[in-house]
């Protein structure tokens, strides 16, 4: 059986505490836009709970890379 879960990054306590003050996308979940410190743009993306990142399909990202985290509005 091939297994379909995305894998996720488990985000900086910084980063938790600010979105636990964000309003959820969804139940448990909240879109958000990550700057990276490379100034990279990551719009759109989906996080967990408050704390875990979920990544697309190749993709790597060390919480300790990303700049800012910010909610979106849907």
């Amino acid at each position: 059986m091939k297994n379909n879960s995305k894998e996720r990054t488990k985000l900086e306590e910084e980063h938790i505490k600010y979105l636990w003050g964000v309003l959820e996308s969804g139940i448990v979940y909240q879109i958000v836009k990550i700057t990276l410190k490379d100034s990279r743009q990551l719009k759109n993306r989906v996080v967990l709970d408050s704390q875990f990142l979920l990544l697309e399909n190749t993709e790597t990202i060390d919480a300790d890379f990303i700049k800012q985290i910010k909610g979106e509005n849907r």
